[in-house]
């Protein structure tokens, strides 16, 4: 167990304000539920790990406010409500806490951590739980990544060397829940029973006359069996002076530069050749998941990984992207009070409100199906697995486990992902889709048809393209309900053209035409003369009657758009929003679809929807203007008029956007 000083002042300024603003308000005893959750995974991620649960139980039993504490903060003016100061110096966690267990895998929208209590004595966790949920996740992440890949490889976690002290104790834990088997951490090693391993770095080596001499004085200290570091000079006449000090029972290697797979079975062969054939080789060197798959598929010869650098820090994600959220709190102080589901409509940010039930189905394979969030107390399907369990009640632990314990579970859980969503891929994509029933699926993780529930990838899907072609993508536009037939501003042909863009991306599933396809969508939340005003008849050039309101069946996209889409980008929240190049992504923090579409190294793009005549035509304006070779295939849209149709399709010739009829 992680014990220490409290972490009541490792925590953001604004959580004690919050406090004070609470007990001046009156809402600081109101029964909330705050959920921590990843509105998305990193990209390429097709899971992920939770860790650091146990260390937030300690944390939360330790969180308090002493004399100290208190003093520092009123003298410097954070606090000064002699209210407030008497809620700090009494502060105790009292409430509920559930969630994923360490070594658990989560998905887009899992509730990870609910913690229930007064506002006040929630809210101002928020910073701890995060500081430890985001980091320890990330590195456990990152550790299975490897571990997926090194095939049952002796895994060795080195990175303290990388990381602040505290955090490299608190990696080499994740590490090891992720499936890491060894630390050089000894902190970690005393604290949670986590073996521990090293022998000598190259200084050991220059600082003596000749390898063959350190080698020896190695073997005397610490026996044939330890690892010796051949590669100061040259790896070969290493091993050769490393069998000779040592003898042929020489128990490993390491090789840490150059090229590896090359090193390895030049080192192999000699090894076999000089008797040493029970010598291990052991890898290290700015090793991350793609490098030791590189390693593992073209069979290199090397029984042991050591990785650092990549493993400490995510492996370029050092966060898990883990926010922090109330999603219900009572109207009233009280026990008994019923709570009242809030949630945010911002953007790319949105959150679900109300208390949630997880089911993680399996299909006829046994493999993971689907992530189902329900509200709290609804009943799965037979043989679902609910991932929640309590770990903390009326304010004390109600969870023991241990890293050894939350290691087999994650081992266990990723038996449950398909083989080929354990292979890392920078664009992998969530491996479990999140399904929402009875809940309103956020803007971020609806489905390609409308219906709420679904992740909008799929996968593995598509991303043939690589290397030196021309990366192209599929722009499809506001193909939305209100848009079509039966809607409040229907255009004629609408569900007609969802059906084609649907045949039209099936058929370049073989084809690999498109290495992306992207979506936007009309998301008003209060676009102003947008709208037509109550009670004016709207003029239908610059005002238009009430369509695709943020959250509303209108907005959804046409039940005939059955597409897996790589991104949604959402626009015309407090505008008219008629380009999709307007629009920001609803898995990303506000990016836009420019900088996504660079970022993903497209040249060219194809543009498809509704209308022609105004949101197509702007949205290919834009493409072209901001450099992408852009073509409107107008088979696959639809226009408000034939005039003013053909005059569009006119316009964007003149731009340089090739018209393809």
């Amino acid at each position: 167990m992680d014990r220490g000083a409290s972490m009541a002042l490792k925590t953001d300024h604004y959580e004690l304000t919050m406090v004070a603003s609470a007990l001046q308000s009156g809402i600081a005893e109101r029964r909330a539920v705050f959920e921590a959750f990843a509105r998305r995974l990193p990209a390429g991620r097709a899971y992920g790990v939770v860790a650091g649960v146990d260390r937030i139980i300690d944390a939360i039993e330790r969180f308090r406010f002493d004399e100290a504490t208190v003093d520092h903060l009123t003298a410097a003016g954070v606090v000064t409500a002699p209210d407030v100061v008497e809620w700090l110096r009494s502060y105790r966690f009292s409430g509920d806490v559930t969630g994923y267990p360490d070594g658990e895998l989560f998905f887009p929208y899992s509730p990870v951590l609910t913690v229930e209590g007064g506002f006040a004595e929630c809210v101002v966790l928020e910073t701890v739980v995060l500081s430890i949920l985001n980091y320890d996740c990330a590195v456990a992440s990152a550790a299975a990544r490897v571990r997926d890949v090194a095939h049952g490889r002796l895994l060795i976690e080195g990175g303290s060397r990388r990381a602040d002290p505290d955090a490299a104790v608190a990696a080499a834990r994740a590490a090891h829940i992720g499936g890491f088997d060894t630390t050089s951490n000894l902190e970690a090693g005393r604290r949670y029973a986590i073996p521990t391993g090293g022998t000598t770095a190259h200084a050991f080596v220059l600082a003596h006359a000749d390898e063959h001499t350190a080698f020896r004085a190695q073997r005397d200290a610490l026996g044939t069996g330890s690892t010796y570091l051949v590669d100061t000079f040259d790896v070969l006449e290493g091993i050769r002076r490393a069998v000779q000090a040592v003898g042929r029972d020489i128990g490993a290697v390491r090789i840490d530069s150059g090229n590896l797979l090359a090193a390895s079975l030049r080192a192999r062969t000699l090894l076999d050749s000089l008797g040493a054939d029970g010598c291990r080789i052991v890898a290290s060197g700015d090793l991350d998941e793609f490098r030791v798959a590189e390693l593992e598929d073209a069979a290199a010869p090397i029984d042991a990984y050591l990785v650092g650098t990549s493993l400490v820090t995510g492996s370029g994600h050092p966060t898990a992207s883990v926010v922090y959220k109330l999603v219900a709190i009572a109207d009233r102080a009280g026990a008994g009070a019923p709570l009242r589901a809030v949630g945010k409509l911002s953007p790319g940010k949105t959150t679900v409100g109300g208390r949630k039930q997880v089911h993680r189905t399996v299909d006829a394979d046994g493999y993971w199906r689907a992530e189902v969030l329900s509200p709290a107390g609804v009943a799965g399907p037979a043989g679902s697995h609910d991932p929640q369990v309590l770990l903390m009640a009326g304010g004390e632990r109600a969870w023991q486990d241990d890293p050894a314990a939350a290691r087999r579970r994650c081992a266990e859980r990723r038996q449950g992902l398909r083989p080929e969503d354990r292979v890392p891929h920078p664009r992998r994509s969530p491996a479990v889709p999140t399904e929402w029933v009875g809940l309103e699926a956020p803007a971020a993780t609806e489905s390609s048809n409308g219906e709420r529930g679904q992740s909008t990838s799929a996968p593995g899907a598509r991303h043939a393209g690589g290397g030196d072609e021309m990366q192209k993508a599929l722009i499809i536009v506001d193909v939305q309900n209100d848009f079509c037939e039966g809607g409040s501003l229907a255009v004629e042909g609408g569900h007609a053209v969802a059906s084609s863009i649907t045949d039209l991306v099936g058929l370049d599933r073989a084809g690999g035409r498109y290495d992306y396809v992207v979506a936007s969508k009309d998301w008003h939340i209060d676009p102003g003369e947008h709208y037509a005003a109550p009670g004016a008849n709207p003029d239908f050039v610059t005002s238009w009657p009430v369509h695709c309101a943020a959250g509303t069946q209108g907005a959804a996209f046409s039940p005939n758009l059955q597409v897996a889409l790589d991104e949604v980008f959402l626009k015309g929240q407090y505008s008219n929003g008629y380009s999709s190049f307007e629009g920001v992504s609803g898995s990303s923090e506000g990016v836009g679809l420019r900088d996504w579409l660079i970022e993903r190294g497209v040249k060219a793009v194809d543009v498809v929807g509704i209308a022609t005549d105004y949101c197509v035509r702007a949205t290919a304006l834009d493409a072209t203007a901001a450099g992408f070779d852009t073509s409107v295939l107008v088979e696959h849209c639809a226009g408000v008029t034939s005039d003013t149709s053909e005059a569009a399709l006119e316009a964007l010739a003149s731009a340089g956007v090739t018209i393809v009829d």
